[in-house]
């Protein structure tokens, strides 16, 4: 997602009713009540933009540690076929002597 979208339609949401209103009854021309949804829509911006910053990083660490512990998880699996072979193996040793 686009942060900017994101913060335009957070602005939208919250600032747009008021600013509307009060064009609506006259207390602010449309210059002025555009101005400040701008301004809004700038500030939701760079908090949207943060948050998805910090939710893609937890994102990145949680896929890291699931591929950590597949790797993990892929090598016990390994180790202890290995270890059934070898002795599947000592077994058939001993059979033959």
């Amino acid at each position: 997602m686009n942060p900017l979208l994101v913060g335009c339609a957070i602005a939208a949401v919250l600032a747009g009713p008021s600013l509307y209103s009060q064009y609506a009854g006259g207390g602010l021309d449309a210059m002025t009540a555009l101005t400040r949804w701008l301004i809004v829509a700038v500030v939701c911006s760079v908090g949207a933009a943060l948050i998805m910053n910090l939710i893609s990083r937890y994102e990145r660490e949680w896929e890291e540690k699931d591929a950590e512990e597949a790797r993990e998880a892929a090598q016990a699996a390994a180790e202890a076929e290995a270890k059934r072979a070898a002795e599947a193996q000592t077994r058939r040793a001993g059979q033959n002597t």
